[in-house]
């Protein structure tokens, strides 16, 4: 068995630890019992300081705490600072939400000790007080839970001064740079809890993204959808193009992939009665990596029977208003573009509209209708398309968009009108087009919307051509699927849906340039365990 690389710190780490059990005290405890959170204390408390007059009521100074005990509270957290005064010890106690200063008094402190430790270590026990383990044992990263008085320091600042304490964790291995964080960038995707209790600004991101995630759902329940589960596992991959990736399922002995979206099966429960659905959810495309793109990521769609594409774009709308008013501090974000320049987006203003085949014209000179598969194939080399053959006419349309045009829509807009064979799910217009849109920010396709396909006739003709492309070496292109038409069959309500990437959606709320920077552990290329030690 490899023994871990260890530092002369950790060593030391390992060598308290030891001790800390002779002091009849278990190194890792199983809990504690708190009464309050920092932040509750922080928030009810901090505000009833004034310095212009002095008055810090209802709090004493700490020889009024000693002189005369009060009210108690528990908390409990990590040690992230900590110093030692002669007679005293500070350190400030963070409980994954907020910090408060704790202090240690040499001559009016206790340890709580482990009955089962003292009974099974009867005459290991060495002399320390409760002050001196605190000052010498104690390192920054352990956890402890603490009971005792709060008072205001000469300085004005919250503290609470300790009465009892209880270890609860001691951390073997130091937090990074003595708590001044992380700088390199493989190794906050590696270690993302390192760079969640170094760097502030990471724990607010992932905060923000649970707030965000939670607003989603409270907007979703006002418009009265169900939020539904549906399979990871299939037997065919649907709903997208995408490359997939595969796995053998061995008690039933078969072949299946991961999801590429969500769409089939919630199509599915709408035709099974369901009115208004949402899910969010994980998809696997196996495709390349980059800022805007991930293998693994969280998708939300959401489906609405009886309702169309105006109202799905109302709607779209409102939801980010909502989340731009009630999760950011101003709905002003700042992006960075691909010159690397910050530019301000306006989640609260009204959306801008566009049509696909009128951008293609206007930056990339491309009729849409009627300009050759031979002409298409030039201007796409010319713009820098990387594969222009054994790719399907639609395909080809979207990438020079995606070369051209796309990059300069920078503030929210509502693209509509994309190639027929290219949304084969979504309901044709007629012309060539279908109903459908996508909401780009700063170049970022961030929300895909239909009206919906609902006639298994035209979706077969549409499975059919999207087959025989794949067929022709489309890697990214369908398959007829017989379990979804089979079901389309048996009746679809007119509807429409929207899917949007929650990671791309929240790395531009957050202003971040990489989706890695709001995945908190996102896949990396494994490294062995002796590097990852060091």
């Amino acid at each position: 068995m490899s023994s871990p690389n260890y530092s002369t710190e950790s060593l030391d780490r390992i060598n308290k630890l030891e001790r800390i059990k002779t002091l009849w005290v278990d190194p890792f405890a199983t809990r504690f019992d708190t009464t309050h959170l920092i932040k509750e204390i922080n928030e009810t408390y901090s505000a009833k300081i004034n310095t212009e007059n002095g008055d810090v009521s209802p709090f004493p100074t700490v020889e009024e705490v000693i002189a005369n005990p009060k009210e108690t509270y528990s908390i409990a957290g990590r040690i992230v600072l900590h110093r030692s005064f002669w007679k005293i010890c500070f350190a400030s106690l963070s409980d994954g939400i907020q910090r408060i200063q704790i202090l240690f008094s040499r001559d009016n402190c206790s340890i709580r000790v482990n009955d089962e430790l003292k009974s099974e270590l009867i005459g290991s026990n060495e002399t320390i007080t409760a002050y001196k383990f605190a000052e010498k044992l104690i390192d920054l990263g352990d956890f402890i839970g603490v009971t005792g008085e709060l008072f205001y320091t000469h300085k004005w600042e919250l503290t609470l001064f300790v009465k009892e304490f209880t270890f609860l964790t001691k951390a073997i291995r130091p937090l990074p740079e003595k708590f001044h964080g992380l700088n390199d960038q493989e190794v906050l995707y590696r270690e993302r809890n390192l760079d969640l209790v170094s760097n502030d600004e990471t724990f607010k991101r992932f905060k923000l993204r649970s707030h965000i995630i939670r607003e989603m759902r409270r907007f979703f329940e006002s418009k009265w959808f169900d939020e539904v589960e549906t399979a990871i596992l299939q037997a065919q991959a649907g709903g997208a193009m995408a490359r997939t990736f595969s796995t053998h399922h061995n008690d039933l002995d078969h072949d299946f992939v991961l999801r590429i979206s969500l769409e089939l099966d919630l199509k599915r429960t709408i035709g099974g009665g369901f009115s208004r659905v949402f899910e969010i959810g994980k998809n696997f495309r196996n495709e390349g990596t980059d800022p805007s793109h991930l293998q693994e990521f969280t998708m939300c769609e959401w489906y609405a029977a009886y309702a169309d594409l105006d109202t799905n774009k109302k709607w779209t709308e409102e939801m980010f208003h909502h989340i731009a008013s009630i999760c950011l501090p101003s709905p002003i974000v700042q992006v960075m573009n691909k010159n690397g320049d910050l530019i301000d987006v306006d989640l609260s203003a009204k959306f801008d509209e566009k049509r696909f085949p009128e951008l293609l014209s206007e930056y990339a000179g491309v009729d849409m209708f009627n300009d050759s598969m031979e002409q298409l194939q030039k201007i796409a080399k010319e713009v820098g398309v990387e594969k222009i053959t054994w790719v399907g006419r639609a395909n080809l349309l979207d990438d020079i968009y995606k070369k051209t045009a796309r990059a300069k829509l920078i503030q929210p807009t509502f693209v509509f009108d994309y190639p027929e064979d290219l949304k084969p799910l979504a309901r044709p217009n007629g012309d060539g087009t279908a109903c459908c849109y996508q909401l780009v920010i700063n170049g970022w396709e961030v929300v895909n919307s239909y009206g919906e396909l609902i006639n298994p006739i035209v979706q077969r003709s549409l499975f059919e051509v999207q087959s025989l492309a794949k067929a022709w070496g489309d890697e990214e292109a369908m398959e007829v699927d017989e379990v979804f038409l089979k079901a389309m069959e048996h009746g679809f309500p007119p509807m429409t849906g929207s899917g949007f990437g929650i990671d791309r959606l929240i790395t531009l709320f957050t202003g971040q340039w990489n989706l890695r920077d709001v995945v908190l552990f996102p896949t990396m290329r494994p490294i062995s365990i002796e590097n990852s030690s060091k």
